[in-house]
This record gives structure tokens, sequence and C-alpha cells, in this order.
């Protein structure tokens, strides 16, 4: 999200506790385990929108909206909750001419990482997806379609995740033409494409997802109701490249979390399915950045 759209919603947020009006719902074994806010005094820090964590929750790798890309490790207690967070210093993403992504006209917002530790990222401005070999090497530039270039300012290309089978599968908050049913793009190492659709309901947009060691697709969306945000995290299972058997695991109440925009989806120590997702504070002081986790039933 563009700080230049979010000051006004930044605004109601911070003059908003926590609502009831709009009731959590939690599926049988969900668990708020932890809401840690995170800060650190440097002028990169912050807009917070792509996650990766690591197999053992010890440690991720975090994107910025301005093309910012840095790892940190995480201190735990005895219990699994976050401790201390101690982040390493970040790289700015380049562009395929070698140059440094502009915040100015790049926003990137997904963030997926293959098995072989290649680096994908996807952007609202222009819509499109890079690849990286390394943090510190050149784009490749993904190939545009012609229905990215019609995809909404500010509202595209979010979500970004790699199926078990190597797919990259990418997703944008809005639909480019509106009440047309928002697509999912998949790319197979050639070509994108978009035989399927995801299911919008309620007003929630997708702006986060991860495919789980468990190989199903959890997706984060967002909902913005006038005075504060909204989350919900939902599961589907994905063969063939289709979506099916669709489960909400959480939806929160008005102001409970920030700007949700990153989720990752590991198992614990236990063996616990595990989400963690993080908030984008726009830049702003207004706004929080906080690592958000809950454990999940498989």
């Amino acid at each position: 999200m563009r700080t230049r759209s979010a000051l006004k919603i930044a605004v109601a947020v911070c003059m908003l506790a926590p609502a009831s009006w709009a009731a959590e719902r939690f599926a049988p074994g969900v668990t708020h385990l932890q809401s840690y806010r995170w800060h650190i005094r440097a002028p990169w820090f912050g807009g917070l929108s792509g996650l990766e964590v690591s197999d053992d929750g010890a440690g991720f790798t975090v994107l910025n909206d301005k093309a910012q890309f840095f790892k940190a490790r995480i201190a735990r207690d005895s219990d699994g909750r976050i401790d201390t967070v101690a982040a390493q210093p970040p790289v700015h993403l380049r562009a395929p001419d070698g140059k440094p992504l502009s915040s100015r006209l790049d926003d990137t917002e997904g963030l997926a990482i293959a098995a072989d530790g290649t680096i994908f990222v996807s952007l609202e401005s222009p819509p499109s997806a890079l690849h990286y070999t390394a943090p510190s090497a050149r784009a490749t530039a993904l190939p545009r379609p012609r229905a990215f270039w019609h995809a909404r300012r500010n509202k595209s290309f979010e979500a970004l995740a790699i199926s078990p089978d190597g797919a990259l599968v990418m997703l944008s908050e809005l639909p480019a033409v509106p009440r047309d049913p928002l697509r999912v793009w998949v790319w197979n190492g050639a070509v994108w494409a978009s035989t399927f659709n995801y299911p919008q309901t309620q007003g929630f947009m997708p702006v986060g997802a991860d495919f789980g060691p468990d190989g199903r697709l959890y997706v984060l969306e967002r909902s913005f109701a006038s005075i504060g945000f909204r989350s919900r995290l939902r599961r589907f299972n994905w063969g063939a490249g289709q979506l099916s058997g669709a489960t909400t695991l959480l939806e929160t109440s008005v102001a409970t979390h920030d700007n949700l925009e990153a989720v990752s989806i590991w198992r614990d120590s236990q063996g616990s399915l595990r989400a963690t997702m993080i908030s984008d504070d726009n830049f702003l002081w207004i706004q929080r950045t906080e690592i958000v986790e809950y454990q999940l039933p498989d």
C-alpha cells in the first residue's frame, strides 16, 4: 500500500480502540500466540509487505515497499514466543538495468523464495514480477501479459507464493475491471496463465500468500471498514493448478492488528502449524510494525 493513500487510514487507526461490532471468528484449533511490536530507528525501516520465515522459525527474510530486502534473526523464549528480533543491514534491490529500484516508480510488495534460494518479487507499480538469483544481483523482469497493463493503480499484485511444484502464484488486490472476477495468475517458468478465479467475499482483498509445509495455499486478506483494518486468513487445497476446499481460519475485528500485509506458514518445534504475519506501517509514525503469530490446526 502506497503512503499517499494510507494517511487518512492511519489517522483513523490511531484514533481507534479495538472495536467489537465486527466480531472475531476463529476456526477450531486456531490460537493467537503473540503480537510483537518491532521498531528500528533507521530511515529504511518500515513499509514491510513481503515475508518468508525459516523452517525452524529462528529467522526471516523481509521486503519493504521501497525495495529494501533484509534478513533478521529471532530469539524465542521457552514457549516459542518472540523475545527479540535482530535485523541485518538491508540490500536495495536492483532493476534489470542494474540501477537501484526507484521507490517513486516501483512499489515492491510480494516476496517468494524458491527452494534453490532464488527470489521473486511482485510490484504494484508497474504491475509486474521480478526474478533475482541473489539479493545483490540485477533483476530479470518476467514477461508482462497485456492483462497486467490494465491492473488498477495501488490495487494490483500484493500476494505472491511458490507452489509445491515450483509454480509462481500471484494475486492482485482487486480485478482490473470492477465487478469482474479476480484472476489467479500462475507462472510456470515460461508463460503466465490464468485459468481460474479467486473467490473474494465480504470485501476482503488478498495482500499476502504462502504455501505451507502441508502443501496448501494460505492467503492473507485485508479489509478496511472506514475506521480501521480487519484481517482474514484463508486456506485452500491446491491440486492440478486449482483451488478447492476454502476454509476461513481467522477473521479479526477492526484494529485487532495493524495493516497486516504478509504471511509465512511453518511448523514449530512441537510440529504445529504456525502463521507468522507482519504489518506495513506505510512509514508513518501513527501506525506500527508488528509481527503477529497464530497457531493453526492441520
